[in-house]
């Protein structure tokens, strides 16, 4: 069973994506993970856009204390790439919250309140 929790580095699909991510880091993994599909945003691919937002909210200088160090630091170095991506992460990470499959398993828990403001926290700091 894998792991599924309300923060953003607390699912397995966003945490083999910033695992990945650490060891190579690069804005076209950022940028990829916005692409979202245009019909169905599919769970994995949602968790991994708002794994990405969290890598532009760390290059302008807003990053989560639980984003790891060296994927924050690396982020951070580079604040123009964050800037440039900003606008496109808000957009993908609303849609996240409002139409994805990620959004719809939540909303069949308890929790989705308590889930939309971890992700109203992310577009906060973006």
């Amino acid at each position: 069973m894998g792991a599924w929790g309300l923060l953003f580095d607390e699912n397995d699909d966003a945490a083999d994506w910033l695992a990945g991510f650490a060891d190579a880091p690069d804005w076209s993994a950022v940028d990829d993970a916005f692409a979202l599909d245009e019909d169905y945003v599919e769970a994995p691919e949602a968790s991994n856009a708002l794994a990405a937002a969290e890598v532009v909210a760390a290059a302008i200088g807003n990053a989560s204390p639980r984003l790891k160090a060296n994927v924050g630091g690396w982020a951070s170095d580079q604040p123009d790439q964050g800037n440039a991506r900003r606008e496109i992460a808000i957009k993908a990470v609303k849609r996240v919250r409002d139409d994805s499959e990620l959004s719809e398993l939540w909303e069949e828990t308890d929790e989705f309140e308590d889930w939309k403001k971890s992700v109203d926290e992310t577009i906060a700091r973006l």
